[in-house]
């Protein structure tokens, strides 16, 4: 009884993988190469003195794309053209892919991501999640009420935006 409990968990989880990436990160493109260093959008300006966001490093971003396919069932789609925007860079690539991005932390912008293929489309936006904050989140859930209180308002101390780690979802888009 419980290989089959194993079994089929096992082959739901299959079924919710997505297709294997295969083709090399892609890097952003700055919208003004002249202020970049790789993907830092804000170097020059940083060596400059302005105030600007601090860079982390950088970050890979997963993306996918879903819709109906050839059995009109709801199916991850391989191969169709996206862009990805965030205001300071760009990216053109094809899905799935994996898309280098610049880690500015707090300051990370919002990314914007637009896929089309024949007369279907779709498109998703993202924002950079506090990952420290929604680790401590978690570990507070499984306490109990008071454990979770008690574990929130100390969080809620030790939060500083400036030394969390910060991460953007895997983004999915939906073709219509």
């Amino acid at each position: 009884m419980k290989s089959n409990i194993l079994l089929v968990a096992l082959l739901a989880l299959t079924a919710c993988a997505g297709a294997e990436i295969t083709t090399p990160p892609v890097m952003i493109v700055p919208k003004v190469p002249a202020n970049a260093v790789g993907v830092d959008v804000y170097a020059k300006d940083r060596a400059r003195g302005n105030p600007v966001p601090r860079f982390r490093g950088q970050k890979t971003v997963q993306v996918r794309t879903r819709g109906k396919g050839e059995s009109s069932s709801h199916t991850e789609l391989s191969g169709v053209p996206c862009t990805m925007d965030s205001g300071l860079y760009s990216a053109s690539f094809v899905t799935p892919a994996n898309i280098v991005v610049p880690d500015y932390g707090p300051n990370s912008p919002a990314l914007f991501v637009r896929c089309v293929v024949a007369e279907r489309s779709g498109s998703a936006t993202v924002t950079a999640i506090n990952m420290t904050a929604q680790q401590r989140q978690s570990s507070a859930a499984g306490t109990g009420l008071l454990g979770a209180i008690i574990i929130g308002a100390v969080a809620a101390a030790h939060n500083n935006p400036e030394k969390d780690d910060f991460a953007y979802p895997a983004i999915n888009v939906t073709l219509r």
